[in-house]
C-alpha cells in the first residue's frame, strides 16, 4: 500500500476509545520511513520493505514506545504499526512482493524491489490500487461526515460528536 491508503487506515481507526492519535499516526508511517529510505535512497536491502516490516520490528518499536512514552502511546503504536503491516500484507497477497514477518529468523526469497515510487508503483496491480482508491475515499468521506458533524451537531458527554461514534 501506498501512503494515501496508510493514512486512511489509520485514520479509520484513530477514533477507536483508549488510542492515542499521536502513536497511532507516527507508527502508521514507521515502516516506510525506515525501509523506504534504506532501498530508494541508500540501496542497502533488496527491496523497500526489510528490516522495519517484520514482526521483529513491530515488536521491539512497540516495546520501546511503551517503556518511553507510557501504556497509552505505547498500545496506540501497536496498533497504527500493526494496521500498517496489514495494509501491506494485504498488497503482498494481490501484488508481487510479500511482509516479511518473521525475518531475520526464517530464510525467505526476498523480491528484490523497486528503487523508488515509480518502479513500486508498477509493482501494483490494479485489484490492489482499487483498494487503496476505495480505502482513502471512506476515509475522505468519514473525515469530512465528522468535519460537518462537528460544525453543525452537539458533542456528547464523552466528547465524541453525536452520532459519529
Amino acid at each position: 500500500m501506498i501512503l494515501p491508503g496508510h493514512l486512511a487506515a489509520a485514520y479509520l481507526v484513530s477514533h477507536t476509545p483508549g488510542l492515542e492519535r499521536r502513536g497511532l499516526w507516527q507508527a502508521a508511517m514507521f515502516p516506510d520511513l525506515v525501509d523506504k529510505p534504506l532501498r530508494w535512497v541508500l540501496r542497502l536491502t533488496p527491496n523497500d520493505r526489510l528490516p522495519a516490516h517484520s514482526g521483529l520490528f513491530w515488536l521491539l518499536s512497540t516495546a520501546i514506545a511503551w517503556a518511553t512514552q507510557g501504556r497509552a502511546f505505547g498500545l496506540s503504536w501497536g496498533v497504527g504499526y500493526g494496521v500498517h503491516l496489514g495494509c501491506d500484507a494485504l498488497n503482498a497477497r494481490l501484488n508481487r512482493g510479500r511482509v516479511y514477518w518473521l525475518w531475520p529468523f526464517k530464510r525467505y526469497q526476498y523480491h528484490i524491489g523497486p528503487t523508488g515510487l515509480i518502479s513500486s508503483l508498477r509493482d501494483f496491480r490494479w485489484r490492489s490500487l482499487s483498494i487503496e482508491a476505495a480505502l482513502t475515499t471512506l476515509g475522505l468521506v468519514l473525515l469530512a461526515a465528522r468535519v460537518a458533524a462537528r460544525r453543525t451537531g452537539p458533542r456528547r458527554p464523552d466528547g465524541h460528536l453525536g452520532g459519529m461514534a
